[in-house]
Order: structure tokens, then sequence, then C-alpha cells
């Protein structure tokens, strides 16, 4: 097990990039609506996935903050990996789009993914 300051810190910063995100969320209303609009004639909800990365992601950054020892860390780990947004075609067909310009929506998701992978990384070396 690695040294507990930098278990401490690492989970400090999970903290702080998850501020960072409900900040960087309010800042894509616009860009949301715009999606909104775009999605009503689709068949997907791009909104709809981007809400449930959302709420799991955010939900597995709230448990490492409040608890020091995780239970069912395994399973954590493995839900999310596979949680990845990308691997939804639609999804990334639109990400990567280059009629798909929404930077906000997209900072957002890559800081989101990114906390992700940090809590990944964090619950690795917390074993």
């Amino acid at each position: 097990m690695p040294n507990l300051q930098v278990m401490y810190s690492i989970k400090n910063y999970i903290g702080k990039v998850l501020q960072q995100l409900l900040i960087n969320y309010k800042n894509t209303r616009e860009e949301r609506r715009q999606i909104s609009i775009w999605e009503e004639s689709k068949d997907f909800s791009i909104l709809g996935e981007i809400e449930i990365f959302t709420t799991d992601v955010e939900g597995y950054a709230s448990q490492v903050i409040a608890n020091d020892d995780l239970e069912n860390y395994q399973d954590i780990i493995q839900k999310l990996t596979k949680m990845n947004i990308f691997d939804i075609s639609y999804f990334a067909d639109w990400y990567f789009s280059e009629e798909s310009y929404f930077p906000h929506v997209k900072l957002y998701i890559e800081k989101l993914n990114y906390l992700r992978l940090l809590i990944i990384e964090y619950i690795s070396l917390h074993q």
C-alpha cells in the first residue's frame, strides 16, 4: 500500500476535480439546450448518456471521498472500467463528428472521464 499522505493527496484531488465538474456542468447549460433540440429527432439520447455517466462517476467519487475503507473495490474497478462512455458507438460518433461542436460539453465529458480514470487509479493503489 502506498504512502498514506499520497493516498490522502489523491483523495483530496478527486474532491477538487468533482467540485470543478459541478462548475463546468453549469457552464454547459446553453450547449445542453442545443443538444436537446438536435436530439429530439433521434432514436438515442446523448444527454441521457451524459447524465447516466455523470451520476455513476460522481457517485463513485463521493464513495471514495467519504470512505477510507472501500468494500468490493474489485467490483468498483470492474464497473468503472466497463463504464467507458466512448464505447457507446452512437455517442462516440456524435462526439468525434466534425459537425458536433459543443466545446463546453466535450470538456465536461473529458474531465468526467478523467475523474473516472483517477478513481480507478486511486482504488488500485488503495488495495
